[in-house]
């Protein structure tokens, strides 16, 4: 077994490994966005699950016909390696062309991006491990064979970690497609030399095999459907309401790739005695959280709803193991684990943005996995007094969670969802707020001719910016400092603030990804009206990714250009780099041009980037830091870069500003091929 552990192990750790590296290859070109990583895995699941029809289906072959068969497919995925290099020049990364142009929701583009690039060579990784565990069933106990898909779940653990912490902080991005893409050819040639060597099937094995009953396979795919549904449901609201950091894209599939590693070990490490008692903890703890319009603090959360995340998923992989076959029916089992995987995410991928108006899936879920759960214990323990005491835990968790749904949204006025995000807007007693997650994207004082504005309000102040772009910020006072006309770029809209700083004979600009900020800023639903009432006329929108649609246009000789991309969400990293940098001077009228980033983030450090990108450009800083000193601003940091240092003369008090060379920040230069978030988190 020794040559087929290593070939085991080194699939699971090259599936796991191009996940995280492929998703940096795509993010950037589809905005960055949470949902991004999310289609990622459900391409993953799906894929995952042809690999393990394919595993379970050709042993119709025989086994000369299932030999050649495999055989045949790992030389078409070796293959397909050498065509992207041929096509592109480096594996894995498709050529510029490949990049998508218009702002609608992507998920087609992004699926057929990633089947383009690692879709054969995924599944000929993820039909591995089935297939050669069938092998070793014919000499071996099923659940000693079975013991290989924990040995396999451990080097999927090491591949997703390494990428992170060892690999992507020290390692361009096209060295490491190269190095996994070598990687996988060695495994090609590995495990072609496993099928040669695999022993015949007895002679029982020739006859049909008994099937499993429809209900088993029912409780199989349930069994797997629910965490994974459950996986992605909290990917989701970690990233969106939680910490909008892209390290916990990776936090949750490591759990849920753990539980595998400790439930298919050995059945001594679940027992129902802890598990279940854990599970209605945890449950608690995270349906007081719901309840919270904010949580008290990041990492206290996390540690509910990971923890939630973590017993949730031991217990019904725990459950699932229960259930194991006899080694007749292993392909057929792993089989219906992968269907109930594919159908957790596409339940969350595709049908719930298209069901659900906000992020009630997390919710969903964690209430139907304890309930699923207590009726499968209680079926198989029926007169036991433990299943009966969950059953009742389960069910008033199910009611808890119903009813933060029911009680989410107090002052919201309208919602919408596409695939950038769930949008509200609020109503709050001095205006209206718009939130992505809860992130604040913008908001606008009452209009004073209406009741709710009427108390005292001046007519100038409905169209005072306000938030992060109030008078006294960095953008503010550097907009009010420039006589009319001004050329303004703005990459990023929000609801518009800006244009609160339009004059007559002004040119503003706007750059944003999704379709649906762009309709709410533009006046649906009568909410907002800093475009529409700009002064000589409504400024010009341009939707899709900024980065993307300023390369394709002529330099447009902006007086100044605003970066606001970085405050929540999660960071599109792409548009601080050395390319992004060198493509806004571009679009620079003149040395004494501005070029305004907006760094805020409750999580994350940029001011060392940065700094880094400043000096490579030989470009003069100031950094405005504002408190909240007005009822109507936020507390914000900017950046404000020019080739010509009397441009950044403003009007601020010593104590609010400074420049990068006196904040001593050092960071590493980043570039296309190379970012990394780890050194700048704010733990």
């Amino acid at each position: 077994m020794g040559r087929i552990s290593v070939t085991v192990v080194l699939s699971a750790f090259l599936l796991f490994l191009v996940q995280p590296l492929i998703g940096k290859v795509v993010l950037p070109w589809f905005g960055g966005a949470p949902a991004v990583w999310t289609t990622c895995l459900l391409f993953f699941q799906v894929v995952l699950l042809a690999g393990y029809a394919w595993s379970h289906f050709i042993k119709r072959l025989g086994h000369a016909g299932e030999k050649r068969a495999h055989l045949t497919m790992l030389t078409c995925a070796g293959v397909s390696v050498i065509v992207m290099v041929m096509e592109w020049g480096t594996p894995l990364i498709p050529s510029a062309s490949w990049r998508p142009v218009g702002s609608e929701a992507p998920t087609r583009e992004l699926l057929v991006l990633l089947a383009s690039t690692v879709g054969l060579p995924y599944f000929a990784l993820s039909s591995t491990g089935p297939l050669l565990q069938q092998w070793v069933a014919q000499k071996v106990p099923a659940a000693r064979a079975m013991r290989l898909y924990a040995v396999s779940n451990i080097g999927s653990l090491i591949g997703l970690l390494a990428f992170p912490v060892l690999l992507e902080p020290f390692w361009p991005l096209k060295t490491l497609a190269w190095a996994w893409s070598g990687a996988f050819l060695i495994f090609v040639v590995l495990c072609g030399s496993v099928a040669f060597a695999a022993p015949a099937r007895e002679e029982a094995e020739t006859a049909t095999p008994q099937s499993p009953t429809p209900s088993t396979v029912a409780r199989w795919i349930v069994l797997a459907a629910l965490p994974s549904a459950l996986l992605l449901a909290m990917t989701n609201h970690l990233t969106q309401d939680v910490a909008p950091v892209p390290f916990l894209w990776v936090a949750p599939l490591v759990i849920y790739l753990a539980s595998f590693v400790v439930t298919f070990d050995s059945e001594r490490w679940y027992r129902r005695t802890w598990a279940l008692p854990a599970l209605g903890v945890f449950g608690f703890f995270v349906a007081v959280l719901l309840f919270f319009p904010t949580e008290p603090s990041a990492l206290f959360a996390l540690s509910g709803y990971l923890g939630f995340l973590a017993v949730a998923c031991v217990t019904a992989h725990g459950e699932l193991v229960g259930l194991r076959p006899e080694k007749h029916q292993l392909t057929a089992f792993y089989l219906s684990v992968s269907v109930g995987g594919a159908v957790g995410g596409v339940s969350i991928a595709l049908i719930a943005p298209r069901v659900l108006s906000d992020f009630y899936e997390l919710q969903l879920c964690a209430a139907a996995l304890p309930v699923w759960v207590a009726i499968e214990v209680a079926r198989r323990e029926p007169n036991a007094r433990l299943p009966k005491v969950f059953l009742a835990i389960a069910t008033l968790l199910a009611i808890l969670f119903g009813w933060s749904i029911a009680t989410r949204g107090t002052g919201v006025i309208e919602r919408r969802r596409d695939f950038f995000g769930v949008l509200r807007v609020e109503q709050d007693p001095r205006g209206k707020l718009l939130m992505h997650g809860r992130v604040l994207h913008g908001s606008q004082l009452n209009d004073p001719g209406s009741a709710a504005g009427a108390a005292g309000l001046k007519p100038s102040k409905h169209r005072l910016p306000t938030a992060y772009y109030a008078p006294g910020s960095g953008v503010g006072r550097l907009l009010a400092s420039l006589p009319p006309p001004r050329r303004v770029g703005l990459i990023g809209l929000g609801v518009g603030t800006i244009a609160g700083y339009a004059r007559e004979g002004d040119t503003f600009r706007f750059y944003e990804i999704s379709p649906t900020v762009v309709a709410l800023a533009e006046g649906a639903g009568g909410h907002f009206t800093f475009l529409s009432g700009a002064p000589g006329g409504k400024p010009e929108v341009v939707t899709g990714d900024a980065r993307t649609s300023l390369e394709r246009e002529q330099p447009n000789a902006y007086d100044v250009l605003v970066v606001d991309a970085f405050s929540g969400d999660s960071v599109p990293t792409h548009l601080l780099t050395k390319e992004a940098f060198a493509l806004y001077l571009s679009h620079l009228k003149n040395e004494r041009s501005v070029l305004a980033l907006h760094v805020s983030n409750r999580y994350l450090d940029l001011m060392p980037v940065v700094a880094r990108e400043a000096k490579e450009f030989s470009l003069h800083s100031l950094v405005v830091d504002t408190e909240n000193d007005e009822d109507w601003a936020i507390a914000s940091l900017w950046v404000l870069l020019s080739k010509d240092a009397n441009a950044l003369k403003l009007d601020v008090a010593p104590a609010k500003s400074s420049t990068l060379e006196e904040l001593n920040t050092h960071g590493p230069l980043w570039t296309d091929e190379f970012t990394s978030l780890w050194g700048l988190v704010q733990w």
